[in-house]
């Protein structure tokens, strides 16, 4: 049996190898207001999906084109996965029935929006969990060619080389990362999370890549970074390699991180993780 990052690190280089060759080539299409997916999207799921059932066929899998709201972009592309063993958002963290096998947790394209107005800052995250544990992940942004890795326990690395966060302790001085909804008002949880921390942190970052914001924590190019309405598919394998790296990630409540649940503050290390517990918390 081969060692399971291993497989995540093929299938996100080979699914991350399509979005690049597809870049400027692919139409769009809308599964709700600005929620868009492109063929592209589909294409790299399949791909991995192919990647690691071959190894692993008795596997769950829980990816964002598999929820039932993507269309169809015919027969060539239609899941590899029989029906029984593609998961629920609902089916994932504390939620996940205790015989629930292996599920990996898949964003194929995450910065999609990205993708389609030719932003290249977008990037293939897989993540492989048991229940509530997540064992590893693989981030890889293919027009950087940066991969990011962790497995539970071994530490996390960018390219093969170690990564740690920053030691910035005090938010003045911390460099911050927002993700917001499709659909932003003025009372989203994102919104007033950026209003509470844009005067106090040194400065703010949208960079439409919550998994990427992750592993920019993880390496020390950001110090925080804050999601209120993310997936599991979105921060799976990001939460992994920042807790890896040394970051502390937990709910805006300071309670344990949970893939069941969405709202997610993560920093660098734990004096900063206080502060900024205390300004989103208003």
């Amino acid at each position: 049996m081969k060692d399971f990052l291993d497989v995540a690190i093929n299938a996100a280089v080979e699914a991350g190898a399509i979005l690049k060759e597809k870049l400027g080539k692919v139409g769009q299409y809308e599964k709700g207001p600005a929620d868009l997916v492109t063929e592209a999207d589909v294409m790299a799921q399949r791909k991995i999906e192919k990647i690691v059932l071959s190894e692993f066929p008795d596997h769950c899998f829980l990816g964002e084109e598999s929820q039932g709201n993507t269309p169809s972009f015919g027969d060539a592309f239609e899941s590899m996965v029989p029906e029984a063993q593609m998961l629920k958002e609902s089916q994932c963290g504390s939620l996940a029935p205790e015989s629930q096998p292996y599920t990996w947790i898949v964003d194929p394209l995450d910065g999609t929006t990205n993708f389609v107005h030719g932003v290249r800052f977008f990037c293939v995250s897989i993540a492989l969990a048991r229940g509530a544990d997540i064992l590893c992940g693989a981030i890889f942004n293919p027009n950087d060619g940066e991969l990011f890795t962790a497995r539970k326990g071994e530490g996390a690395f960018l390219n093969g080389s170690r990564i740690k966060t920053s030691t910035a302790t005090r938010a003045k001085d911390a460099l911050m990362s927002v993700s917001f909804a499709t659909r932003t008002r003025e009372d989203s949880p994102d919104y007033l999370v950026f209003k509470r921390c844009v005067t106090v942190c040194q400065s703010m970052r949208r960079t439409g890549s919550t998994a990427l914001n992750l592993a920019y924590v993880a390496c020390g190019r950001f110090d925080a970074m804050s999601c209120q309405c993310a997936h599991p598919w979105d921060v799976a394998a990001g939460v992994r390699i920042l807790l890896e790296a040394g970051g502390v990630a937990t709910h805006v409540d300071g309670s344990p991180f949970d893939l069941a649940f969405k709202p997610l503050l993560a920093t660098a290390n734990q004096e900063l993780h206080d502060e900024f517990l205390r300004l989103v918390n208003g």
